[in-house]
């Protein structure tokens, strides 16, 4: 081996191993090419044999240098840069990165997303699928509540309900393209007024709004009504689409009532959302935290309606994310509570003046999102609609 290569050696596989062992740091995987993964810290290595010892939670094992993976990169710059190599050194701020132009030194900030690889000589680079800095996907909304994020300048979005599209970096449109069909024009404009941090911590802030001409919210309200029929005063109460009409239908044959609900009409609301993201521990993905509100308007209701949000984001694999939420709505009615349906009567009347049940204004849901391809998610979830389907080019 000529000089010029034991330098290289030195370089690419020693400087690392003692960078490793001259800082505190945390635990961390050494990949084998048994296949063997080894998670522990590096207490010493040997500058001419490679060989290292590392301090796991059975013991202090001996690794021949021989035997050990060389981990490589793959970082992706927010800039649309690729750079590609191992990290030799890193700290809260840069990352060293070995390429082939010599020692890089990246800002954090800097940096979209690294993607994680063994080495084995010449041979092509395998993917560590564990190890990830970003999944698949980076949400746009959890279940249909906005995040802070945005589509990508150019990424088209197109679901079993609705269509999106990045025109920058920062703004987006969306709209439900199901609500056509009534005659519903809608749009839903969304800014990004802020996104800093890096891949380590990051922290978002959108705000926008969403437009329709033809549309019933899906909010309830609790509605009583009196009648007299003859000399008998009858009851009614129950929780119905905002806007709705009761009235009394008194024939020979049968008591009953009608429920007219509203026509479709104009329907407005403004929103923001703010989230906070970081890596988890190891770099197996991130986990996401969204805090956002609503504020809307029906046309048919004399009244304001708000909700409020709080949903996550858990990065299970890099193709698949665990999501929930937890949010305050006194509009919303969970399914089965609904008039009409699970054999809750829609016109039962009563000579009994109804007492308004009691209905949480806090609801939640969790659910799951699989990128079975880079343009193919599906995904499942406890509120509805339970099935989602979409598409991203």
């Amino acid at each position: 081996m000529n000089y010029k290569k034991q330098f290289f050696v030195i370089v690419v596989i020693l400087i690392p191993l003692l960078l490793l062992f001259a800082q505190d740091i945390e635990e961390k995987a050494i990949y084998l090419k048994s296949g063997e993964i080894i998670i522990g810290k590096i207490i010493s290595a040997d500058p001419e044999t490679g060989n290292i010892e590392v301090e796991t939670s059975y013991g202090i094992l001996e690794i021949k240098g021989g035997d050990i993976l060389q981990e490589v990169v793959s970082i992706i710059l927010k800039s649309g840069d690729r750079l590609k190599g191992s990290i030799i050194f890193e700290d809260d701020e840069k990352i060293n990165l070995m390429s082939d132009y010599g020692v890089l030194k990246i800002k954090k900030e800097n940096i979209e997303r690294i993607d994680y690889g063994l080495k084995k000589g010449k041979e092509k680079v395998s993917e560590i699928k564990e190890k990830f800095t970003l999944g698949m996907e980076r949400q746009i909304d959890v279940f249909y509540d906005p995040t802070g994020y945005t589509l990508e300048k150019g990424t088209l979005y197109v679901s079993g309900l609705s269509w999106g599209f990045g025109i920058t970096d920062r703004l987006q449109i969306t709209s439900k393209w199901s609500g056509y069909f009534l005659g519903d024009f809608n749009i839903r404009p969304k800014i990004q007024i802020f996104r800093k941090g890096s891949w380590e911590k990051e922290q978002a802030l959108s705000i926008g709004g969403h437009i329709h001409t033809r549309h019933i919210p899906d909010k309830y309200e609790w509605t009583e009504k009196t009648f007299q029929s003859h000399d008998t005063t009858l009851y009614y109460g129950s929780y119905l689409r905002i806007g709705s009409e009761v009235e009394y239908n008194e024939n020979e044959w049968d008591d009953g009532i009608d429920i007219d609900e509203p026509d479709n009409s104009q329907y407005y609301e403004i929103f923001a959302a703010y989230t906070f993201s970081r890596a988890r521990k190891g770099n197996a993905g991130r986990i996401s935290h969204t805090l956002g509100a609503y504020l809307s308007k029906f046309s048919e209701s004399d009244f304001l309606m708000y909700r409020i949000y709080f949903g996550g984001a858990v990065d299970i694999r890099k193709n698949i994310i665990f999501n929930y939420e937890i949010y305050y709505d006194p509009w919303y009615v969970e399914l089965w509570k609904r008039t009409g349906i699970f054999n809750n009567d829609e016109d039962e009347l009563s000579k009994i003046k109804p007492k308004k049940e009691y209905l949480s204004p806090f609801h939640f849901d969790m659910g799951f999102i699989y990128a079975y391809r880079d343009w193919l998610r599906f995904g499942i979830h406890f509120q509805p609609y339970i099935f989602a389907i979409y598409l991203k080019f």
